[in-house]
């Protein structure tokens, strides 16, 4: 017989890359109308990008069209997706570029923060299902790290 030493299971402690190799935009800078605008990236987005980095997530900075009108808005997520090879975009707030698509059926999910301010999720026309496993993971991550975020 071979003894078999114990292993100590540290999963507990450890951030598990649940969305390991996703991409995940953001809106660095509007376009439109010949005026380029930095983002502004509020208290709230960076502490989400925390939780996805956590969560294995790489982050891409994408310049993003403003726009109020829904088709435009669902074309400039489709061709941002397919050119950054994206699994998503994140926004606080409705984003002034993605969130017109919303009304023409595109998929976004949005999470309601502590303080009342909004993260939306949006993607491709075909990734509705992506939009959901991301916005449940962030879900149940930023739960899990919300108890700790003040004892620092």
């Amino acid at each position: 017989m071979v003894e078999v030493p114990l292993v100590q299971n540290n999963s507990a402690l450890t951030t598990a890359a649940v969305l390991a190799g996703w991409r995940i935009g953001y809106a660095s800078r509007l376009v439109g109308g010949g005026r380029v605008e930095l983002t502004d990236q509020s208290e709230n987005l960076r502490r989400a990008f925390i939780i996805l980095r956590q969560a294995g997530v790489q982050l891409v900075a994408v310049d993003a069209q403003r726009t109020d009108n829904p088709l435009e808005s669902a074309r400039a997520i489709d061709e941002l997706v397919a050119s950054h090879r994206l699994d998503a975009l994140v926004s606080d707030n409705q984003s002034a570029a993605f969130h017109a698509a919303c009304i023409s059926g595109y998929p976004s999910a949005c999470q309601v923060l502590e303080d009342g301010a909004r993260l939306w999720f949006y993607g491709a026309r075909w990734a509705a299902d992506r939009v959901k496993v991301l916005l449940q993971t962030y879900r149940h991550l930023a739960s899990a790290e919300a108890p700790t975020r003040g004892t620092e």
